[in-house]
């Protein structure tokens, strides 16, 4: 009897992790490229400028948030989730804001590096760093669904978000999501921390055995950090290929005969795959030795690339889509697993951190990437088939690089 209530309480208090874990990474959707995006159209003309003028502060603002992992995963390692997601949630809320006041490109530059270092950056690294030290069993299946739950939460924000421009204006639909940002992100803080304070999410989970050298902030071994580098390179191709796939879909699929509307529409079955590959993948993970899992996704990722060139009808597309969807969702459910597996948790937010500054910085480049070799190549569908060859040289560079042995 006792250890079934046991089983059950580690059971109720896994769910609360990942509950928990998945509400901050839904409330990063005011930080993401979709929560944004419904705003450019009004911005471009309440501020008087270009839409080309607008994307290169939007690039300005996410390449100066690049800086914000390391220094933020230090300090949610230093003094925990809970109150470290206190300075997130704030900052955040004040971005918003600034975005709502903003009267010229000057201030929306600056609410823009708030709104992806809090946003973008800041709520997901919260969320998975707490959830990686506060599981120990199953680690991998955790993530995943911490992925699949977040993740399907994010589109909500673009929806509510064109709602409340239609009935109040942009301005207004900032300070509503401000709004949620400060109720939902403070209480959620004081939450965590209670979890931790109970021994949930400072590197322990009760009834699990502690990593050799889980508590101790020491440096890195040489193999671990040739894992990190390698599933930091994994994370960032990841990132590099489906940012620039996400941003230029309609002229990418426009090239093979779609109609914007249903290039538009290709989104749909990439967020299907990625929540069903999230929870797949994320099971594997625990089962599979790690040397296979980065070239794995980059296979994935490598072959959705190519897979462009047989687009040629809704169909095939929404296949294309469904591959596009598993290889992002791969990546990002089996990374964090991965990561809490070598680095020790007393320093896993700091590295973690590292990582995310990584991927900013190529998600930020990716789309202008894309156009500079579209425009040397003439044609998209070409430089999607040469996106391939960045995770291919990633998954090479895996399989021969010295791994930690667990």
């Amino acid at each position: 009897m006792a250890t079934t209530t046991d089983d059950n309480l580690l059971r109720r208090r896994r769910r609360h992790v990942i509950g928990s874990g998945a509400v901050l990474i839904a409330l990063s959707g005011p930080g993401q490229t979709a929560g944004f995006s419904v705003f450019v159209d009004p911005l471009t003309e309440a501020l008087d400028v270009s839409r080309n003028t607008l994307t290169f502060a939007y690039l300005v603002g996410t390449l100066a948030a690049s800086t914000t992992g390391g220094w933020l995963g230090r300090r949610l390692d230093r003094v925990g989730v809970g109150r470290g997601l206190r300075l997130v949630s704030t900052a955040l809320m004040a971005a918003l804001l600034l975005a709502s006041a903003s009267m010229n490109i000057v201030m929306l530059t600056v609410a823009i590096y708030g709104l992806r270092s809090f946003g973008q950056t800041g709520m997901p690294l919260s969320a998975s760093v707490f959830v990686a030290k506060a599981v120990r069993e199953r680690r991998g299946a955790a993530l995943g669904a911490l992925t699949a739950l977040g993740g399907s939460a994010i589109p909500a924000t673009p929806l509510l978000g064109d709602r409340l421009i239609d009935a109040f204006g942009w301005r207004a639909a900032w300070w509503v999501l401000a709004g949620i940002v400060a109720v939902v992100g403070l209480t959620m803080s004081r939450r965590i921390a209670r979890l931790e304070s109970d021994g949930i999410g400072a590197g322990t989970e009760a009834g699990a055995e502690h990593d050799a050298d889980g508590d101790e902030a020491s440096g890195l071994t040489r193999d671990a950090l040739w894992g990190w580098a390698v599933v930091t390179a994994g994370f960032v191709s990841a990132g590099f290929v489906a940012t620039g796939l996400g941003f230029h879909q309609i002229a990418i699929l426009g090239e093979r005969g779609l109609s914007s509307s249903s290039a538009a529409g290709n989104f749909v079955p990439q967020s299907l795959a990625s929540v069903v590959t999230a929870l797949v993948v994320g099971r594997l993970v625990d089962r599979v030795p790690a040397r296979v899992v980065v070239p794995f996704n980059m296979a994935i990722l490598a072959l959705a690339a190519v897979s462009i060139g047989w687009v040629s009808s809704p169909l095939s597309a929404a296949a294309y889509g469904v591959a596009v969807g598993m290889a992002a969702a791969a990546t990002a459910a089996s990374e964090g697993a991965l990561i809490a597996r070598w680095i020790p948790a007393g320093i896993l937010g700091t590295w973690r951190g590292r990582m995310t500054s990584v991927m900013v910085v190529s998600t930020a480049l990716a789309p202008y990437a894309f156009s500079l070799l579209a425009d040397a190549t003439g044609s998209f569908t070409t430089t999607v088939r040469l996106a391939a060859l960045v995770p291919l040289t990633v998954a090479t560079v895996a399989l021969v690089a010295p791994l930690p042995s667990r």
